[in-house]
């Protein structure tokens, strides 16, 4: 067989999905000619089918070596380096497949893909304009283009200096698209305009006038939420000058901050508040972590922590924080050591007399609190660790089931205690953010099959406006109640499925228990499930733990006292928004005592 003869076949075998005989096909050929530039290109086809995009690249390089006027081994060259994330070799891939071919949308559209990367707006929106000249219907490049648009200055005018379209009824479909992009994508401003325009030469043009009404009564709310915010900006730039040595008036600055996207003085403000003070859980805000991260300044944190615990090897808290620098930095085996330290370290100093030698041997959760938030679960935590037969992690809340699933098991486990096989100690955590999270029950029955459930759950009514003042305090929703409650009104309405994330809110969607105690159950068998009322915890909590002891098997301990962990304190609310939240959730909790065959009476 000669070189075209195994070029054909790779030809074959590729049609065929037998793509690794390809690639030995190819290569073959490729030895018997090494100047037949079709048989490199047909080379990388397969190897960008295989994912194997640094071989992929080298193929194509050199089909372009060989043959410079073959527009199409450029484009998939800039399409590999997209993958590689090798970002300015893309730009220059596309450049040369346009020089050569200027009709084919997707090059434009993934030239801007690689312009949007490195930040270069005007050039990205240059290009994606040229890819919507050339198809319209390109999918999701309205998107694009608004997003391109939403981090510059730029609006109708800039549009139109790189467009050669006119504003014309023909053109409907464009400007409609783009001004529902720039709406999403934090460009109200901008949107108007468009519609305004469109409406100028299509007065009836159907709902564009509604969605333009929309926008303007959003603006309007967000007149309001600016006039809160700096209200609340004012507020911690004063405390600060009032208390410049106090590591929460730079924390809530910080976080009044990073609500109004002022990064760079975001971050200054949270580093202050960690250097006046690296001694308490930072581990636990994670709206100072994502700020830190978005502004590079994770090294200067690590380097900190580093400091810290080598002048205080026997730290509690800074270790747990460098083990945060160090997850966010994606340096997990490093973290789980770091974790593995101050583990060892607490567990000894718990187990002193009780228990002969410690190992290495790690132990998994015997229990889990799962939620849900603001119905007691720190307080419950609290009293179990007090028993003399649970040994608890080093972090109450891990939320690696439902937010840190990435991080990998052997990082969840290095919170655990280590301890000899067959003792009597019993260990668990308790992560609020398990209840309502989908992925979480699924996930947890994997690893832990056996593991035993305990959910408190609170008049849905009473939670969520706890909650929202609890995250008003930690300074992480700035909105009103009214505000917070009619945009989830709205964000459920337009999204009923909407999955329940990290960000602040939620107080309507966190309240339907009977969505999550479906799907719980839908994995764990009821015996494996400790439901509770937390207005019962409340009123007895001595009765409550010992509950929850025979639920684990534990023989009974009382504490002298049970003190609420995590209170909250508010004002009262007003009957008006109290009723109406109570006929919200009427119906969801009715389902909950029919399935569950108990009564709430909340």
């Amino acid at each position: 067989m000669d070189n075209h003869d195994y070029h054909n076949l790779g030809n074959s075998l590729q049609e065929s999905g037998r793509f690794d005989d390809a690639v030995a096909a190819y290569t073959q050929a490729i030895e018997l000619n090494p100047h037949f530039s079709w048989s490199y290109h047909s080379l990388g086809d397969v190897l960008l089918k295989l994912e194997q995009w640094e071989d992929a690249v080298t193929a194509y390089r050199k089909a372009v070596e060989l043959n410079p006027d073959f527009s199409w081994s450029y484009h998939n060259l800039g399409d590999a380096l997209l993958k590689l994330e090798r970002w300015e070799d893309a730009v220059n891939a596309y450049r040369c497949e346009i020089a050569l071919k200027s009709d084919f949308a997707w090059s434009f559209c993934n030239l801007g893909d690689a312009l949007t990367q490195l930040k270069y707006w005007d050039e990205a929106i240059a290009a994606y304009l040229k890819a919507i000249e050339i198809d319209r219907n390109l999918p999701g490049i309205y998107e694009k283009l608004g997003l391109a648009l939403g981090q510059t200055g730029s609006d109708l005018n800039l549009v139109l200096q790189y467009s050669e379209w006119q504003v014309t009824p023909e053109n409907r479909g464009f400007y409609l698209g783009l001004g529902r992009s720039l709406a999403k994508y934090d460009r109200p401003k901008s949107a108007i305009i468009f519609y305004q325009t469109l409406l100028t030469i299509m007065p009836n043009c159907v709902g564009v006038s509604t969605e333009l009404e929309e926008l303007l009564q959003e603006q309007e709310k967000c007149v309001s939420v600016a006039l809160e915010e700096d209200r609340a900006l004012a507020s911690s730039r004063a405390t600060v000058a009032q208390k410049p040595d106090d590591c929460w008036s730079y924390y809530n600055l910080g976080a009044v901050l990073s609500h109004q996207k002022y990064w760079e003085e975001a971050a200054a403000a949270f580093f202050q508040a960690i250097e006046i003070n690296p001694d308490i859980p930072w581990w636990f805000y994670y709206n100072l972590w994502e700020v830190l991260v978005k502004q590079n300044k994770l090294d200067e944190v690590d380097k900190l922590y580093r400091e810290v615990v080598a002048a205080k090897p026997d730290a509690f808290w800074p270790y747990l924080n460098l083990g945060e620098v160090l997850t966010r930095q994606g340096k997990i085996e490093e973290a789980i050591s770091c974790y593995k330290t101050v583990s060892y370290q607490q567990t000894l100093g718990v187990v002193t007399g009780k228990m002969p030698v410690l190992q290495n041997t790690v132990k998994s959760p015997n229990f889990i609190i799962i939620g849900s938030q603001r119905c007691g679960t720190t307080s419950l935590y609290t009293y179990l660790a007090q028993h003399p037969q649970i040994l608890t992690p080093i972090k109450k809340e891990m939320d690696f089931f439902s937010w840190h699933f990435h991080r990998g098991i052997d990082w969840y486990l290095a919170h655990f205690p280590p301890m000899l096989p067959g003792t009597q100690f019993l260990t668990g955590e308790a992560s609020p953010s398990y209840f309502d999270c989908r992925e979480a029950p699924e996930r947890l029955y994997s690893a832990f099959p056996e593991v035993k459930l305990i959910v408190l759950l609170r008049n849905p009514v009473d939670r969520a406006i706890s909650q929202f003042y609890r995250l008003t305090d930690l300074n992480w929703e700035v909105r009103s109640l009214d505000r917070a409650i009619s945009d989830e009104i709205e964000r459920l309405a337009q999204n009923p499925a909407y999955i329940i994330g990290e960000e602040p809110g939620n107080y309507l969607a966190r309240g339907r228990y009977i969505e999550f105690i479906k799907n719980w159950l839908a994995f764990f068998p009821k015996e494996q499930l400790l439901v509770l009322k937390s207005e019962d915890f409340y009123a007895g909590a001595a009765t409550t733990v010992k509950q929850v002891l025979e639920f684990l098997d534990l023989p009974e301990y009382q504490l002298p006292e049970y003190q609420n962990a995590n209170p909250g304190s508010y004002q009262p609310i007003g009957d008006g928004v109290r009723d109406w939240l109570k006929d919200y959730f009427t119906a969801y909790n009715q389902e909950l005592e029919e399935y569950l065959g108990r009564r709430f009476n909340w």
